[in-house]
């Protein structure tokens, strides 16, 4: 007995600090083959548990919650999204009704009758907001109106066009400044301001897929190139007409903001059109003479786009803002607002000045797809006042309603509630993490350029940085700082692929407790999405990358279909899945699939429920091997400093097909990695042979250095992973594999799947050159030798869709 209990100790130990000094207690080869064979719950999966399409019922909870724990899946979380016309006429009840109070208490008490960890979703819908947001506290943008003003013969001031009105949303009209600037008008005109028709998929909603081979063009899932609208033109006698700039066209987004300006070098001409080469039209349009920067809107953080080579000419100190002549009233009184001329100076060289209002508004994003009762305002993304009031009106009521330790955790979904520019301290904001007064600058935020271009660059650039940082730490940084003091998991898409707000895909996720990336079921080849979160979480030493998984399966789609986008999304890096989603079934029984507004079928009501655990069973013994060691990815991708920034297909170095690569933004180059033993090497012990940059990557000077000292230090700082060797390389079958690496103190993992529907024969050699490696077949729960043949390689055959992990025992080679 006494020895019994001896051993047992020193299996936990073993277990517990990942060291194992001895073959016989290794992990891999102990507890952790018993616990890749019957995963406990905290490997399996969960599930997105959808609520208030129509009526709820006891009954219905129970058999959810049977039927997921009978099919092998291991949490829930409570998330009320529908998708009605009219839930209530379908007997869904108000939140906060006695009913759903009712409901939710049972839904959390039956999930741990069954042994499933129970989660709630930060929002009654998606994605934070609801009722209790008011305008103050909703985002906000900024809204800009100006009025002409001229001296006179008599030297008094007075206005010669345009009005200082701007109208927002609920009647909220925040006043940010009123600003006076010397102009001159030589008839010239610099720039066309339209409002379009937006059309197709945006690029900041297109999730993105692995290339062939980079192209330099844009791609992703749904999205479809358009033809450019036309060309802005111009004549002196209506009848020779030519060319000033090409229009190109406008896509839908999430939120979107749909007007844009083209600059262009000062023009004259006394008529102007749009030539039309297409079906598109503008809805409005107009020319104008002042100097302002080509799609400020974007950098202005109005609409959220990637950027892109600027196109806005070299104009002169004479066209532009000279801050040291301009006057800036901060927080404008009625009674200035009433009269502008007020602010005018009694003296000036200059005959003829422009007014410019700018005022936030908001931008009248609302929660979607929740109970309507508590349908509202999304909360502002930059405060940490507007956050606090979601948590405090929503999830702390749920928390204070529930019994003690019933939730095990807050889950977050994307961020699909448009784009915001404005928060009320955003100058105290600006200054704080800037270094200068925003003040001097204010009218970039209308489009103008001050001082010089590049200055006017350089100001909106610091100011989108601005708008990622307070995201990061006023909102995601906030929900998770309470989450963490109910001693609470905070799982977050921060920010989501769709990313229609101003921000960084990869390091904003470094204050979450647990990272989610996404991957919808059509996408068979795969999301780079998933890559963003895994790279995070590797960056940051995150434990845990999690994802929203199998988004939208239908009826129609097979097991061997979630296969293979399983197997897609574990060698992105993915170590959990929470599908989206299995509605809750107010009836026990069914005999027929059931759709809640639109298709969720991961549910007991589909006709191959039973055939599906399989592929619960194979992503489970995934989840548990990929949590063993570290991640091992052969090369680091810069992607850029600018924002918004997430991965794009077509801007990725080439030659990386067959490596293990992570990404990352200036953030990580700043903060968390430093060069060791010939290695890129984080704090966390994740290692990387290569910098690799990618295209069209915008590089600050402050990561110039950066990169400069990384290739100072014998680190290969490439454009091109061609030359790099690869730890696992395919001699024979490699197109039809996916892999991923990982490293333990005494073994190399390689996770290897096949995403054929036919079995594949491949020929594969390791660089660490073991004369046998062990292989563990999560399909079917076994696991064998394999002995390399005389020239050093290895065969394997994997069935359709089949995945196995190579274990390699000795020294870890870097």
């Amino acid at each position: 007995m006494i020895r019994r209990i001896a051993c047992l100790l020193l299996l936990w130990t073993a277990m517990l600090t990942g060291v194992c000094a001895q073959k016989q207690d290794c992990p891999i080869n102990g507890q952790i083959q018993r616990l890749w064979r019957n995963p406990t719950p905290d490997y399996r999966m969960k599930t997105w548990w959808f609520f208030g399409y129509e009526r709820t019922t006891d009954e219905g909870i129970t058999a959810d919650v049977e039927a997921l724990k009978a099919a092998g899946f291991g949490g829930v979380v409570y998330y009320d999204q529908q998708h009605a016309k009219d839930a209530s006429a379908l007997g869904a009840e108000d939140a906060f009704s006695p009913d759903w109070w009712h409901h939710l208490r049972f839904a959390a008490a039956d999930a741990k009758r069954c042994g499933l960890t129970f989660e709630l979703n930060i929002s009654n819908g998606y994605c934070a907001g609801g009722r209790w947001i008011d305008a103050a506290h909703a985002m906000q943008r900024v809204a800009a109106a100006e009025i002409m003003v001229e001296k006179g013969s008599d030297g008094q001031w007075l206005t010669t066009g345009g009005d200082l009105v701007i109208q927002g949303r609920d009647g909220y009209v925040k006043d940010i400044a009123l600003i006076a600037m010397p102009c001159r008008d030589d008839a010239k005109m610099r720039h066309i301001t339209a409002s379009y028709n937006a059309q197709g998929k945006g690029r900041n909603g297109a999730m993105q897929g692995p290339l062939a081979a980079p192209s330099g063009v844009f791609t992703g899932y749904g999205f479809s190139p358009l033809p450019d609208i036309g060309t802005l033109q111009v004549s002196y006698d209506s009848i020779v007409w030519r060319d000033v700039v090409s229009l190109q066209p406008m896509y839908r987004s999430q939120g979107g903001y749909f007007v844009r300006t083209n600059a262009f070098p000062a023009t004259e001409g006394r008529y102007w059109r749009v030539n039309y080469t297409g079906e598109a039209r503008l809805k409005d349009w107009h020319v104008g003479s002042d100097a302002k920067l080509d799609r400020w809107e974007e950098r202005a953080a109005l609409h959220s786009d990637f950027a892109e080579d600027d196109a806005t000419p070299p104009y002169g100190a004479e066209e532009t803002v000279d801050p040291r002549k301009s006057i800036v009233c901060l927080s404008p009184s009625e009674a200035q607002i009433a009269n502008p001329l007020s602010i005018m100076p009694s003296h000036s060289d200059c005959t003829k000045w422009r007014i410019l209002r700018l005022a936030a508004v908001i931008t009248g994003a609302k929660s979607k797809h929740g109970r309507q009762n508590l349908s509202g305002y999304e909360c502002d993304k930059l405060s940490e006042e507007a956050a606090n009031l979601h948590w405090d009106s929503y999830i702390q009521v749920l928390l204070d309603s529930l019994p003690a330790k019933a939730v095990t955790g807050i889950t977050m979904d994307s961020h699909e509630g448009g784009s915001q520019n404005w928060t009320p301290k955003m100058m105290e904001e600006f200054y704080q993490h800037q270094g200068y007064d925003l003040a001097p600058y204010l009218p970039v935020l209308a489009g103008y350029v001050v001082e010089s271009v590049e200055k006017t660059e350089k100001v909106l650039y610091d100011y989108r940085q601005t708008i990622a940082t307070l995201i990061q730490e006023k909102y995601f940084g906030t929900f998770q700082h309470r989450a963490a003091d109910q001693g609470l998991t905070f799982t977050a898409q921060a920010i989501g692929n769709a990313l229609c707000i101003t921000g960084d895909a990869i390091s904003v996720k470094q204050v979450v407790d647990k990272p989610q990336g996404e991957f919808w079921t059509y996408q068979q080849q795969g999301a780079y999405d998933i890559k963003d979160c895994s790279s995070a979480a590797h960056l940051y030493g995150k434990p845990v990358a999690s994802a929203e998984a199998m988004t939208d399966c239908e009826y129609k789609d097979t097991p061997l279909r979630l296969h293979r986008v399983a197997n897609m999304a574990f060698s992105m890096g993915a170590q959990e899945f929470v599908v989206c989603a299995t509605p809750h079934i107010p009836q026990a029984h069914v005999s027929q699939p059931y759709i809640a507004g639109r298709e969720y079928a991961i549910n007991r009501s589909n006709p191959l429920w039973r055939q599906m655990e399989p592929v619960w069973q194979q992503a489970a013994r995934s989840m548990v091997m990929l949590r063993q060691g570290k991640a091992a990815p052969d090369v680091l991708v810069f992607l850029g400093d600018d924002v918004p920034i997430k991965t794009i297909a077509s801007r990725l170095p080439d030659g990386i097909d067959h490596l293990d690569w992570d990404v990352c933004t200036g953030d990580a180059l700043k903060n968390r990695i430093k060069v060791h033993d010939g290695c890129i090497t984080t704090p966390d012990g994740v290692t990387y042979r290569a910098l690799l940059i990618a295209d069209k990557a915008h590089v600050s000077s402050n990561t110039r250095e950066l990169i400069d000292n990384i290739r100072a230090a014998g680190i290969p700082v490439l454009s091109s992973g061609k030359e790099i060797i690869r730890p696992l390389q395919f001699v024979e079958g490699g197109t039809s594999v996916v892999h991923t690496h990982r490293r333990t103190n005494n073994e190399e993992i390689f996770y290897l799947a096949n995403i054929e529907d036919t079995t594949i024969h491949v020929t594969f050699r390791l660089q660490a050159s073991p004369k046998k490696i062990q292989v563990w077949n999560n399909m079917t729960g076994r696991r064998h030798s394999l002995k390399a043949h005389s020239d050093g390689t290895f065969s394997l055959s994997l069935q359709p869709c089949e995945s196995v992990f190579l274990i390699c025992r000795g020294t870890p080679q870097k």
